[in-house]
């Protein structure tokens, strides 16, 4: 392993990315995910709703937990909750080192993600978006790993994973909804356990924990005015490189004209909150034409506002909404638990079209409807919508995921 070494130590002298993996300790409890996954900012560093929430309830219970950064993430260290673990030059060695290794024909296998377990000794790991190494590596050392569904309302298996072998694949899925849950199951034949837990970020908004929100997350009182959710997308600029312009591009790469001419006609009654995708604002450079259309937009109209609504818990925007639009996000399902109904505009979620299966759940229980874009259409929607009861029987008729974790990792 000699050579393996002065690898190691070239690309940490080039530079290669950040790693910080020397600096993992023991733990009970590991979490992985990626930047995009920390949506949400607290105390001036990126969370994770789901992760970090449940982290912050483990800890409370005794439970030690180390939080690590997929490859290739950059909030690492302070600028994440929690310090996550970078390991991208970790990961970046056994690229190398697999690319080598096929040149030249050795017979050389390095996982990365095994000496990172071995060195933290966990009793059970948490993902959101797990890679082949990780499932193969947790396998491997007898680790017992759950994936958990970074959203709500999947209809189908999704990235493949029916297709996968059992060895990666997680021996766990962590779903939010039923919804999510009858569509995984099929996963049952690979051995997967699927367990259904309550949401555990919105119960601090819906349950009894509000009352110790961080003031941090409050949004700023409109008066007067009714406030719709505007929830935006990365897939609908051709001119991004990795957008699929197949499914549609629109002109301003993030919502229809007819919707800019719905605001300007609602000035005095309604108060538009935009909420960029964390693909986009995650990426700020990369999608830097959009927020600068963004900024033009809400200074030609008084009655609109992104950053808010972008960088603020998703859940402090729903609780004050009285409606949600979108071209096909999963934000539908999180709105439908706040009562607030959606109105869906993606041409490829109607009649004959590719996701036309998607939400149907939603629009049979009447909080979802899939329109036509018209300028009419979007007006009359918006100055009569309101809120229904909230969708919350799956919020607090689940098992608690923070318990659950605790209970496997004592029981390990």
């Amino acid at each position: 392993m000699v050579a393996f070494k002065k690898i190691n130590e070239l690309v940490y002298l080039i530079g290669g990315r950040s790693d910080t993996t020397r600096s993992i300790r023991e733990c009970d409890v590991m979490l992985f995910c990626h930047d995009v996954d920390r949506g949400v900012t607290l105390e001036g560093r990126a969370y994770s709703a789901l992760l970090d929430s449940t982290r912050e309830s483990l800890e409370l219970s005794g439970i030690r937990c180390v939080s690590v950064a997929h490859p290739w993430s950059q909030l690492t260290g302070e600028k994440g909750y929690g310090a996550p673990i970078a390991m991208n030059r970790l990961y970046f060695f056994s690229l190398l080192l697999k690319k080598f290794s096929k040149i030249f024909r050795f017979n050389l296998t390095f996982n990365p993600y095994e000496g990172l377990i071995k060195k933290a000794s966990p009793k059970f790991i948490i993902t959101i978006g797990c890679s082949d190494d990780l499932c193969e590596a947790a396998r491997k050392l007898d680790v017992f790993h759950a994936e958990l569904l970074h959203g709500i309302g999947y209809t189908f298996v999704p990235w493949e994973w029916d297709k996968k072998e059992t060895r990666h694949l997680p021996q766990a899925i962590i779903s939010l909804d039923e919804v999510s849950t009858k569509a995984f199951s099929a996963l049952y034949r690979h051995n997967i356990f699927i367990k259904q837990v309550a949401h555990p970020f919105f119960k601090k908004f819906l349950g009894s924990e509000f009352a110790i929100l961080p003031k941090e997350w409050a949004l700023a009182d409109i008066k007067n005015k009714k406030e719709i959710l505007v929830t935006m997308q990365w897939g609908y600029a051709p001119h991004i490189e990795g957008a699929d312009s197949g499914v549609l591009a629109l002109s301003n790469g993030l919502f229809y004209a007819e919707l800019e001419e719905v605001v300007k006609q609602t000035r005095e009654s309604i108060f538009w909150r935009f909420r960029f995708h964390p693909v986009q604002y995650r990426q700020k450079e990369k999608y830097s034409e959009l927020f600068d259309f963004m900024d033009v937009f809400v200074r030609n109209n008084d009655n609109c506002e992104w950053k808010d609504s972008t960088y603020k818990p998703l859940p402090s925007l729903l609780l004050r909404c009285d409606g949600h639009i979108t071209m096909s996000s999963m934000v539908s399902y999180e709105a439908a638990y706040f009562g607030v109904q959606t109105i869906a505009l993606c041409p490829t979620l109607r009649g004959d079209g590719q996701y036309a299966d998607y939400f149907e759940d939603l629009v049979e229980s009447e909080y979802l409807k899939k329109i036509e874009v018209s300028v009419k259409e979007v007006y009359t929607w918006a100055v009569s919508v309101g809120k229904k009861q909230p969708l919350v029987a799956d919020l607090f008729d689940s098992d608690d995921l923070s318990s659950w974790v605790a209970l496997k990792a004592r029981n390990s």
